[in-house]
């Protein structure tokens, strides 16, 4: 094998190991460095050669994975005579995807591989970030991120309209900032864009269904209790609404019964709610609902702020939560549950 001085010593030895796993391939030799990469030759046993084109770098973004191919196509003129490899220290899953979709290979630091040169296809996933900081940043996603909650809930009660940032700041009276923080990772992973006339949304499906997961991973540190009421599902509703207006006590239905108000697709024998944690004894003693350990027909999402409550609708006279916080509620019941998730994003989200 061909040794040449390089400045990316890791990242070329990485390839070469990848590449020595397959059995047609002989060698890679590394010709030179270009900025921001290397050149090589993938030598195969039969002597043939393709040239590989590496690019490394520090963070692999969608949007910078695009603007990457775009610029490249503008200012290399031999751009067909090689194939284009993405390196980086890791590569996500939409990375990969976008990838995928532009036609070239990526391979990351952690293992994580596809090329596809020819007749020769390579593909190995499913490695962990090896290099993910122990506490990482919180994404717009994580519930405990309550400004980025009611950022994201706010562009995704319309999806069609666009948002300038000083506005979206100005109504929801927090920082720019944090405005942008939302709007850049939206836009790093080309889920939206910066359009002249404000913030637009890409693909709201994607969107809320990386929201889902994050919100599912997070759900075991919600406050959720359990009771039974000796009630008809239908009686028992007409008993929330009722201590509403007698007390003044909110109290949201969610999940099934909360879906069923925006797509009635399913039947249901439980009933989800949210209500604040100031309000949870008063709640209980009006409801007349016993804890139990098993056998819950009531379950209630005890809530320690009010970003979950933003968008809530009032329907039939009944509180309902958005259909953002239904969809992410209903997705975590699985099964029935998502069926419904999906009736609330076609219906009430993207529409």
């Amino acid at each position: 094998m061909k040794v040449a001085s390089t400045g990316y010593v890791k990242e070329y030895e990485q390839l070469s190991i990848c590449l020595a796993k397959i059995p047609v391939i002989d060698r890679c030799d590394l010709l030179h460095d270009k900025k921001e990469g290397f050149l090589a030759y993938l030598v195969f046993k039969d002597a043939t050669k393709i040239s590989l084109d590496v690019t490394v770098l520090n963070r692999a973004f969608p949007s910078i994975i695009s603007e990457f191919v775009t610029k490249q196509k503008h200012e290399d003129v031999n751009l067909g005579e090689s194939y284009t490899v993405i390196m980086a220290p890791y590569i996500s899953g939409e990375s990969a995807k976008q990838c995928e979709r532009l036609g070239i290979g990526y391979l990351d630091m952690s293992g994580n591989c596809r090329l596809a040169i020819g007749s020769l296809y390579v593909n190995d996933q499913g490695h962990l970030n090896k290099f993910a900081k122990k506490r990482t940043a919180k994404t717009i996603f994580d519930p405990s991120s309550k400004v980025s909650s009611l950022i994201l809930r706010e562009i995704m009660r319309d999806v069609a309209y666009r948002w300038k940032l000083r506005l979206l700041a100005d109504t929801l009276q927090c920082s720019i900032g944090q405005v942008f923080k939302v709007k850049d990772y939206l836009c790093e992973q080309l889920w939206a864009r910066m359009a002249p006339d404000g913030l637009q949304v890409l693909k709201p499906q994607t969107i809320m269904h990386a929201w889902s997961e994050a919100y599912a991973q997070k759900s075991a540190s919600f406050e959720v209790r359990d009771f039974h009421t000796l009630l008809p599902v239908v009686e028992f509703e007409d008993k929330v609404r009722q201590i509403k207006n007698d007390s003044g006590i909110d109290c949201h239905l969610t999940g099934f019964a909360g879906g069923m108000r925006y797509a009635p697709v399913v039947r249901y024998n439980k009933i989800h709610l949210m209500v604040r944690k100031r309000d949870l004894s008063a709640f209980l003693e009006a409801a007349a609902c016993k804890p139990v350990d098993s056998g819950a027909n009531v379950q209630i999402h005890v809530l320690p702020s009010d970003e979950m409550l933003h968008d809530a609708r009032k329907i039939r006279d009944q509180q309902v939560a958005s259909p953002v916080q239904v969809y992410l509620d209903c997705m975590r019941l699985k099964a029935r549950g998502e069926e419904i998730a999906e009736a609330i994003l076609a219906k009430e989200i993207e529409k």
